[in-house]
């Protein structure tokens, strides 16, 4: 096996510790070239190369190339993969400039530290869609400067008779090898990696031509996927210590309960009470010798719980009655005003209002939550986890063990699917207080399926309404909106008191940049938004965030005026927006692809848009047929994404499939409703998941190059499903189905 094999097999083996960064920048690979780079050069972070290794400077972002003896490249991945492709994608970015062949390239995932920082955070955590825009120029960087450092080893070579000298137009880097052009004398990287590991590094390296790339925009094969295929990728689940306990946790059954009196467990198991982040007791972990034994510990253990003073009120009925009275009474906050859009439309031809309304929605990830720990007291503590928040979960280790940062370690394992919940740190929080209680042992601590769904960090239950004025043409004056819904910022202690929550009106904000569809209404939009702080059911991020809920409201409302308009839906939503626009463009392919306006007898058509993530663009059409009352089908759904340069494509068009797949379940069946605090939905069994024969085609189109930088891909494609769908529907059966899911009642999964 060669090195870097060994490199990349870290942790698949019992007991076996990953290369420490310590080990990696100390040079224990000898005869190899190690790169690090600032990613941020707007922080003006500076990188040292020594005989040894890199020396960054601390706090700096890098990116850490490894070429070894046997010619392969082992490229560090700062981004966690939950199956988002971004272990393959940085390391092609990096590997087009670096000059080497995709079949010597390899890649390991980050331990934590602050080098691995995504620039747009400032921290390293992974969501957001941001992996590739967020290193994109950093990595492409990375890989010319070690391409020089591989140049000028060549130069300054006197072991090859032929290659030393000469200026640095005389040489080629190409395939892994570097060429003198006038002697045809040649040296692999591999030879040169440990000469060029001596050298400068160079500041500002030549970048090659953006307009002749060799890796990129190639669907070349993923990385991770070999691994994946045979077993031998590591998940949080896989982990195996020598030594290690396992434990189960049993957590309070209805929202804001707290630990009363916990009874003994049987068989010598350890008990800890688990504390949240207030420090309420809220369940219990019981530790076993094997997952079964724990599980079937934490069953059986004996705990009473204490309400909260809102544990009853939290009711889905409740909720929304409380809701729909806040969205009449309260005194909203503005997100948006241009012009006078209520005068506009109260001078209209015509009006046109409608409310809509969004369940809770659980993550329902195929790995469950589950991190493994051991704590050495005083002395160190080491974490393995299928994390998106590296940089927060070695704060709260530092803050539980009272360790300083150097003496914490945390693996990233794969993620078995991530979609934000695993950026909350509950599950390593909770890992890290049983392995304080069981005294330097590791401890793997799992939670069962049905701890997983009930206490999610949810998506947010919203609820919002429209109006809109249309002139005698059909052409729109001015649309309002309002909405009601609890705060994902303030549930984090991010939102100033009378601040909007952005995540809480994205994607139904017009006109804004990058992150708004281009649309005109008039030039006159008024944007109002509720906090709940009636509900108190625990929020986080969930694909898409905001907009997995704006846009369905928006474009579900953008397709009520057209109708109102007496407009084609898809030739109403072209006339708002400006010419040439890449939105427009987007539609205009959207309309080709999908074959808009030649759908047969019994198939109805919807069409919806978003811009998101860094201004990618989306649409969407989707095409249904059946009836309200023998059953929708979705038969096809076809998608035209524009994400600026594209890495992969093969990668780009996985995950707006993947988007789509989520996003029509979410769409027709899922919600989380709650009964006196209970969550309702308690696994797989009811919490409703589309089936293979349930699949629509799915067709998507990347639009070409167009000169603009990467924007986000992985949640982009999800938002506009729940409205094309709707709309779909409306122009089939004539009915307009303004609350999701479009049929709450087809929960069992049979």
């Amino acid at each position: 096996m060669s090195r870097s094999e060994k490199l990349g097999s870290a942790l698949e083996r019992v007991g076996q510790k990953p290369l420490s960064r310590k080990q990696f920048m100390g040079g224990l690979l000898g005869g190899a070239l190690l790169v690090a780079v600032p990613l941020a050069p707007q922080k003006a972070r500076a990188a040292g190369m020594t005989a040894k290794g890199a020396a960054v400077a601390s706090g700096a972002i890098g990116a850490y190339v490894l070429i070894a003896a046997d010619e392969t490249v082992t490229i560090i991945g700062p981004n966690s993969e939950m199956g988002q492709g971004t272990s393959s994608a940085l390391p092609q970015i990096l590997a087009e400039e670096l000059m080497v062949d995709w079949s010597k390239v390899r890649m390991q995932l980050a331990d934590a530290n602050p080098a691995f920082a995504n620039p747009l955070f400032g921290s390293q955590a992974t969501g957001g869609s941001t992996a590739v825009r967020a290193y994109y120029e950093g990595l492409r960087k990375a890989g010319a400067q070690a391409r020089e450092l591989l140049v000028a080893a060549a130069m300054a070579d006197t072991t090859v008779t032929g290659l030393g000298g000469g200026g640095r137009s005389d040489y080629v880097a190409a395939s892994g090898v570097v060429t003198n052009t006038r002697s045809k004398a040649s040296a692999t990287y591999g030879k040169l990696a440990a000469a060029a590991a001596k050298l400068p590094v160079p500041a500002n390296p030549p970048l090659l031509a953006p307009s002749t790339p060799r890796l990129i925009g190639q669907p070349l094969p993923r990385l991770d996927i070999p691994a994946k295929v045979n077993g031998s990728a590591v998940f949080g689940l896989d982990v195996r210590l020598p030594g290690m306990l396992y434990a189960a946790v049993k957590l309070a059954p209805k929202v804001g309960q707290t630990v009363g009196s916990v009874g003994n467990a049987s068989g010598g198991a350890v008990v800890v009470r688990l504390k949240n982040e207030a420090g309420a007791v809220v369940g219990v972990a019981v530790t076993g010798a094997t997952t079964w034994e724990a599980m079937q510990a934490a069953k059986g253990i004996s705990v009473s719980w204490v309400d909260a003073p809102f544990t009853a009120a939290t009711d889905s009925a409740a909720m929304k009655a409380s809701a729909q009275a806040l969205l009449t009474s309260a005194t909203p906050l503005v997100a948006k005003l241009a012009g006078d859009p209520k005068k506009a439309i109260a001078a209209a031809a015509k009006q046109v209002a409608a409310t809509y309304s969004v369940p809770y929605l659980a993550h329902a990830t195929m790995e469950p939550l589950n991190a493994t720990a051991q704590i050495v007291a005083g002395k160190s503590c080491e974490i393995w986890a299928p994390t998106q928040n590296q940089s927060g979960c070695v704060a709260l280790a530092g803050a539980l063990t009272g360790l300083p940062t150097s003496a914490i370690t945390l693996h990233t394992t794969f993620l078995g699917g991530g979609l934000g919940r695993k950026y909350e740190n509950d599950f390593v929080s909770y890992a890290l207080q049983v392995a304080l209680a069981v005294g330097g042992k590791p401890v793997k601590v799992m939670w069962p399926r049905e701890e997983d769904f009930s206490h999610d960090a949810y998506r947010p239950a919203a609820l919002c309404s429209f109006t809109g004025g249309l002139d005698a043409t059909g052409k729109p004056v001015g649309i309002t909106s309002r909405t009601v819904s609890q705060s994902i910022y303030a549930a984090k202690g991010w939102l100033p008191p009378g601040a909007v929550d952005p995540s809480a009106v994205e994607g139904v904000v017009l006109n804004g940049g990058d992150e708004q569809v281009a649309y005109s209404l008039g030039d006159s939009q008024l944007v109002e938004w509720t906090l709940d702080t009636t509900a108190h059911v625990p929020l986080g991020f969930w694909r898409s965030v905001g907009n997995s809920y704006n846009v369905f409201f928006l474009e579900s409302f953008i397709d009520e005026l057209a109708v109102a308009a007496g407009k084609d839906p898809l030739a109403f939503r072209a006339s708002l927006l400006p010419s040439g626009s890449r939105e427009l463009a987007v539609l205009q392919a959207l309309k080709t692809a999908s074959g808009w306006g030649t759908a047969a007898r019994g198939v109805g058509r919807g069409v919806a848009l978003t811009r998101c993530f860094g201004g990618t663009i989306v649409g969407q059409v989707a095409e249904v047929s059946g009836s309200l009352t023998s059953g929708i089908r979705i038969n096809r759904i076809t998608a035209v994404i524009d994400c600026g340069t594209v890495i992969n494509p093969d990668t780009v068009a996985a995950q707006v499939e993947g988007a789509v797949l989520q996003g029509v379940a979410a769409a027709l069946w899922q919600d989380m409703p709650f009964t006196a605090g209970t969550p309702a939905r308690k696994n797989f069994n009811s919490y409703r998941m589309g089936k293979l024969r349930e699949a629509p085609r799915i067709d998507v189109t990347i639009m070409p190059p167009n000169g603009n930088a990467p924007s986000g891909v992985g949640e982009p494609g999800l938002p506009p499903v729940a409205p094309a769908i709707g709309n779909a529907i409306a122009a089939l059966t004539g009915t307009r189905l303004r609350s999701l899911p479009f049929f709450p009642s087809a929960v069992p999964a049979v």
